[in-house]
This record gives C-alpha cells, sequence and structure tokens, in this order.
C-alpha cells in the first residue's frame, strides 16, 4: 500500500443493528419514508415515534435517494433511509438504483457531525427481493468506496454472512 492509500475495512457481522454501537444506522426505507414491515418497523418502534415525525416530510423519495434524520432513542446519533428499488426485471437500471442507495447513504459523510462508524442492513434482499449474490455484488462495491472510520454490514444469518465475506474477500484479490 502506498503512502496517503487508505486501506478499506468492513465489518460483516451476524446481528442485531440496534446493538452496533454505530455512530450512523443505515436502512432500506418505503419510500413514503414511515415505518413498514420487517427491520423498517423495527427501527421506527426503537427510536420512537419523533423518527416518522422527522421522516415523513422528507418523502417520498424515489429508488436511489436516501435521506438523514437524527437516531432519536437510539444509541446512534443519526439514521440514513435509503430506498432501494424491488427487484422485478433485473434490469441494469434497477442494479444502478441499488448501488445508488448505498452511494447515496455514504454521501452524508459530512452532515453526520462526528460520525466515525455507519452501519448498514443488507439492503433490498428480504421483501424487494434482491438475489443474495447480487446484492452482495453492489453492496460490497459501493461500501468499498466508505470514508468513515468504520463501516459495518450486518446480516441475519451466517449463509447470508459468508455469502458478503466472499464478495468482500474477492474484492481485496
Amino acid at each position: 500500500m502506498e503512502d496517503g492509500e487508505r486501506q478499506f475495512m468492513l465489518q460483516i457481522v451476524v446481528g442485531d443493528i440496534l446493538k452496533s454501537k454505530a455512530d450512523v444506522i443505515v436502512f432500506s426505507a418505503h419510500p413514503s419514508l414511515l415505518a413498514g414491515s420487517g427491520v423498517s418497523g423495527v427501527i421506527h418502534r426503537a427510536a420512537g415515534p419523533e423518527l416518522e415525525k422527522a421522516a415523513k416530510n422528507l418523502g417520498p423519495l424515489s429508488p436511489g435517494e436516501a435521506v438523514i434524520t437524527p437516531a432519536f432513542n437510539l444509541s446512534a446519533s443519526y439514521i440514513i433511509h435509503g430506498v432501494c428499488p424491488r427487484y422485478i426485471y433485473g434490469t441494469l437500471e434497477e442494479e444502478q438504483a441499488l448501488a445508488q442507495a448505498y452511494k447515496s447513504a455514504l454521501d452524508f459523510r459530512e452532515q453526520a457531525m462526528g460520525a466515525n462508524h455507519i452501519a448498514f442492513v443488507s439492503m433490498g434482499t428480504g421483501v424487494y427481493k434482491w438475489p443474495l449474490e447480487l446484492a452482495a455484488d453492489i453492496a460490497i462495491g459501493e461500501l468499498a468506496q466508505s470514508e468513515f472510520e468504520t463501516t459495518s454490514l450486518y446480516v441475519i444469518d451466517e449463509v447470508i454472512r459468508q455469502v458478503y465475506q466472499k464478495t468482500y474477500e474477492s474484492l481485496q484479490t
């Protein structure tokens, strides 16, 4: 590694993103930014009703867009609501929108004052039906651009962690 070149480190963790100790939590939000099912609902409930009040006036968003809000009752300082596209046809446009959702979240680096650690969930791989290997390729490619000191990706089980880990390791070689 040359002088001044930054070594990207990604932590891929099986666990609950709400216990991550991250300064910034990123999740896949409904375009309306209202509480949904799955991770969205869990984060909204944990953060408290202030989160929905803060978020609802910022939407609706299009796939690929993101907004940042305070994290309210969470241990994190900020929440980034990233809107992912649904995987329907497997088009290049869908892939670009998923990549843009990750990039849009990372672009809030300057607005997340004092934040050193950003944690993501595996965006798009639940109800939006993204094939895991494709979602991992897109996510790892974008997360490699992170300028946060620590970047984490939280997944729900070891099988998913291994897919992301394999993709991450292939980027390192």
